[in-house]
């Protein structure tokens, strides 16, 4: 955004428009004895050229997926997207400071989530998606308060090979509620059909099951959610990986009643852990009860075509005990992107991406394996990201391949994974952006720092 600084006649027309003749009359609401008066420990200014180059010199100290060949994944991944992406989104009518309520909302902004809720409800393969919630981790949380809201039950059942932190996320949601969370132990790094149906009473909400999940495996939803609806009402929750579902069979084809993801996939790059982009599809069942905001399209009393906010569950629209999310907005920035980038890959350019991410993975999944000591932890299936057992410390492997230029992975050891590591696993993702060039380098650079 462009910034413009006032000039002095400007200033002057403020002043005389509400009366007063100076800054610091402006101020005189501030008592002086908080004021600062000796004026800001400032360094000294530089000119235009000099503050280029200083901040050029600063930049150069940062290193990441930029500039270097990454590997890292959980749930954050490294996708292209193409430049027009950028163009477009930083137009006017597209790029505000926030997201506008329906009496601000233009026809164009509530066509564009529209238009998203139509992608995201046939990617998942489900009957009806919002216009978005705030990332993957808080739409899981919704997903849950969802399930209870809708059977009036008060447990869910959650897999242990979710991501850490999205469980971390639905901790603190449920924690003022009277919502109970039964985690799913693992076998071979997934959840048998058999650990829910152990599991399973007539006070489960809700069955939740990442799949990839943590390690990157390929979870059973047709078993497990076929072991939830065996108690009735039960919804089986699917959180997903929106590339995967351009070559892996859908949530609503392995029978889940909700799917939450993260939509950072979905055109919308790293940028530091955010803003990002949930994603929240559901059975029509479910409609009048999901959070956030849901566009409609109807007629104007004209019979033109017209889209307005047709349902919203927070407090703001509902009596407040009868409300059923406090979430208030959705992201619609980060909506149109995604909006933008499936719109232009399409269903062949997205099955493309996902292929490629697949084959890819398993090509470099191969090469590892080739190396004395290194051996993948679990024999399971998985999409593009896999985990293998480093025969040295794990944390020393990373930063021996950052020190050159390489983000390997994640560590499961580090604090991100929060103790879930047995051993020295390392978690490595391969999206389509990778080169059989920079899979083989990384592959020595693995070698080289397990002598």
């Amino acid at each position: 955004m462009d910034y413009t600084q006032l000039n002095s006649t400007q200033r002057q027309e403020m002043f005389d428009a509400i009366g007063i003749q100076s800054i610091d009359e402006l101020f005189d609401v501030i008592p002086p004895e908080i004021r600062c008066e000796e004026g800001l420990d400032l360094l000294p200014a530089l000119s235009e050229l000099e503050l280029q180059r200083a901040m050029a010199e600063m930049a150069s100290h940062n290193h990441g997926a930029h500039d270097m060949p990454c590997f890292m994944g959980c749930g954050a991944y490294d996708h292209f997207y193409p430049a027009l992406i950028d163009q477009l989104i930083s137009r006017g009518e597209f790029l505000t400071s926030y997201t506008p309520y329906q009496a601000e909302a233009s026809q164009g902004s509530l066509q564009a989530f529209f238009e998203f809720q139509t992608q995201i409800a046939r990617l998942t393969g489900l009957d009806i998606a919002n216009a978005s919630l705030y990332d993957g981790a808080t739409a899981v949380a919704e997903a849950a308060l969802l399930s209870t809201n809708t059977t009036r039950r008060n447990e869910v059942l959650v897999a242990s090979t979710m991501h850490p932190e999205y469980i971390a996320v639905l901790r603190t949601v449920l924690s003022d509620v009277n919502i109970k969370i039964t985690m799913l132990d693992a076998t071979d790094g997934c959840i048998a059909p058999e650990t829910v149906e152990a599991s399973m009473s007539d006070n489960v909400a809700g069955v939740i099951v990442q799949s990839p999940n943590i390690w990157g495996q390929i979870e059973d939803w047709d078993a497990c959610f076929a072991e939830a609806h065996k108690t009735p009402k039960t919804a089986g929750i699917a959180v997903f990986n929106p590339i995967a579902c351009a070559l892996l069979k859908t949530p609503g084809e392995c029978g889940a009643d909700i799917a939450v993801g993260e939509g950072q996939p979905l055109g919308n790059a790293l940028n530091l852990g955010g803003p990002y982009l949930g994603l929240l599809a559901a059975k029509e069942s479910f409609t009048r009860k999901m959070p956030g905001r849901l566009v409609g399209m109807t007629t104007d009393e004209e019979g033109r075509r017209a889209f307005c906010l047709t349902l919203q569950t927070r407090e703001q629209h509902i009596r407040g005990a009868k409300a059923t999310s406090n979430v208030c907005t959705n992201q619609g920035l980060m909506a149109m992107r995604a909006t933008m980038f499936m719109t232009t890959f399409g269903s062949e350019g997205m099955s493309e991406m996902a292929s490629q991410c697949w084959h890819k993975a398993h090509y470099l999944a191969g090469e590892i394996l080739k190396l004395d000591g290194w051996k993948l932890t679990y024999d399971g299936a998985f999409f593009n990201e896999f985990t293998v057992e480093c025969p040295c410390d794990v944390t020393k492997v990373v930063e021996f391949c950052k020190a050159r230029g390489f983000l390997p992975g994640v560590a499961a050891a580090g604090r991100r994974m929060q103790g879930l590591s047995k051993g020295n696993e390392l978690i490595i993702a391969v999206t389509e952006k990778r080169t059989k060039h920079e899979m083989d380098a990384l592959v020595a650079l693995l070698k080289e720092a397990s002598l």
